[in-house]
Formats: structure tokens, C-alpha cells, sequence
């Protein structure tokens, strides 16, 4: 995981700033991006990107909207990926080699669905609370934190640089669902259900299957794998997910992972690194 140049992050989050102010969008901290403003005043030097949010219907935000934004951000030289889901609207954002995710969340029984999977009530963004950053006022939930707590744990305030992931994972009930999918998906999933199922691998360092490890897609599902070191899933929608992988010692979170309905991915085990690899499964033909 490689840690962002501050400056050029501090730069591009006060561009951000300018530019969704314009066009009257309200935005809001989030994640790590929120953790360092509220507890720290500051960015974490260690954080791989930045994270906001928005919440449509709320504030006056539309999908219009959304993607008025859009045409902003790429007027100002911004990579722009829109990746929409039946829970938000992922705008991904890059510039000065910083990645920005804008996640625009739809509500669902009155909360949103945080990455990986962390059930956050809406009450918390309806009347946003603010804190100082690179000179700025930047708006956080209300009170932030009740939402750090519920994000990171009652031990969001100590730094914790490694090893985060797995406070996350293991706070999120097995009762969450993301696997919730639009009329026209269920009726695809129905008809073609090969489509949506999504096929993970497990591997030893020697490139051997790995039978009856526990594999988790967070919100999803949990599997054993077979014979041949495969667990089956089956997803709605493309989109990123946390993966967890292993027990005990040999236990590895995936916490970044994009994965496709209807592809197949291998997972190679590290004998040496059990924390902090993002980006780890290869799609198979």
C-alpha cells in the first residue's frame, strides 16, 4: 500500500473544496480522510487516498447533479470512473497522482452503506457538523464521533498505521446484505444466474489449491473452498469489496478488491505479508 505525497494531496483536497463549492454540492469527510481531520487536524500521513461523501436527496443533491459534478471535475483535468450500484454512486477522481473517491449514497432504511459494509445511520449527515483543515472548514457527520466509533471502533483514537482492517471487518454482522439488486438484475439473476457467479481461487505460495479455507466476501457470503481451492459467490454488481480470507495465522483481509459478476479470480497466498496487500486477486480467463 503506498502512502500519498501529502503536499499534492493537500493541494488536491482544497481544489476539491473550490470546485464542488461553485456548483453548490455539499460534501462531507469520511473514512480515513475523516479520522485524520477530526482526531489529528490533519491528513494521515500513511492514508493511500481521500475519501468524501454525499448522500442523494439529502442537501439538495440529485444524480443530475452528480454528474454536473462530473463534467467539472474533468473540465479541472481530473481522471474521472463513474461506477454505479443499487447503494451509491462511486465517482473515483485522480490528479497529481492522488486518488479521490466520492461516494454519493443512496439511503436505505433510513442509513447508508459504508465501505466494507458499515451501517451508518443517515441521522448523522442531516445536520452536518464542521472542523478546521489546510485552513478550511470541511463538513464531518454529526457528531463525528458516534461515526468514528461506528466506523473504526471505541479505539479510533489510538493510530493505527497496520492491522485496522480487521477491527473493521469483525464489528460488521453477518446481517448485512449488499447483495440487494435493481427489479431488471433480479430478473437477470434469475434467467442467467451463471452470470452473477463469481469464482475465487485459493492458492499456496507453490501454486497449489488450497480445499476447505474459509473464504468471506464482507456483505456477501461465506464459503468453504472445494476440493480444487475454489468458493463461489454471487454478486449484483461490479463493484470494490473487502475479502477475507484464512483463519488464525493464516488469515489475509483483502480490504480493497474490485470484483465482477460472472468472473473468475485467483488468490495467492503470501507466506511472508498476511497484512496490508490491496489489489491481490488476478481475474482468469
Amino acid at each position: 500500500m503506498r502512502s500519498m505525497q501529502m503536499p499534492n494531496a493537500e493541494k488536491v483536497l482544497l481544489e476539491i473544496w473550490g470546485l464542488l463549492r461553485e456548483i453548490n454540492v455539499t460534501f462531507f469527510l469520511r473514512h480515513g480522510t475523516c479520522l485524520g481531520a477530526v482526531r489529528d487536524g490533519e491528513l494521515i500521513p500513511w492514508d493511500d487516498d481521500i475519501d468524501i461523501g454525499s448522500i442523494i436527496g439529502m442537501h439538495n443533491l440529485d444524480e443530475s447533479t452528480i454528474y454536473k459534478a462530473v463534467q467539472k471535475f474533468e473540465s479541472a483535468d481530473f481522471e474521472v470512473k463513474v461506477l454505479e450500484t443499487d447503494f451509491h454512486i462511486g465517482v473515483e477522481l485522480s490528479k497529481y497522482s492522488i486518488p479521490i473517491d466520492w461516494t454519493c449514497y443512496r439511503v436505505h432504511e433510513e442509513s447508508i452503506l459504508q465501505y466494507p459494509g458499515v451501517k451508518i445511520p443517515v441521522h448523522l449527515y442531516e445536520s452536518l457538523g464542521s472542523v478546521p483543515l489546510l485552513g478550511k472548514t470541511f463538513f464531518v457527520p454529526n457528531p463525528p464521533e458516534e461515526y468514528l466509533t461506528l466506523k473504526y471502533g471505541p479505539n479510533w483514537r489510538v493510530p493505527k498505521q497496520r492491522g485496522f482492517e480487521a477491527d473493521i471487518i469483525d464489528s460488521i454482522p453477518q446481517s448485512i446484505n449488499l447483495s440487494h439488486s435493481s427489479i431488471f438484475t433480479k430478473v437477470r439473476k434469475f434467467f442467467f444466474p451463471e452470470k452473477h457467479l463469481t469464482q475465487i481461487k485459493v492458492l499456496s505460495s507453490n501454486l497449489q489449491p488450497i480445499p476447505n479455507i474459509e473464504v468471506t466476501v464482507v456483505g456477501i457470503g461465506k464459503q468453504n473452498t472445494d476440493d480444487h481451492g475454489n468458493a463461489v459467490f454471487s454478486l449484483s454488481n461490479e463493484d470494490y469489496y473487502a475479502v477475507d480470507i484464512g483463519s488464525g495465522e493464516l488469515r489475509e483481509i483483502l480490504y480493497e478488491e474490485i470484483l465482477k459478476p460472472g468472473k473468475n479470480y485467483s488468490y495467492v497466498q503470501d507466506a511472508d505479508e498476511r497484512q496490508g496487500r490491496i489489489h491481490v486477486l488476478h481475474e482468469r480467463a
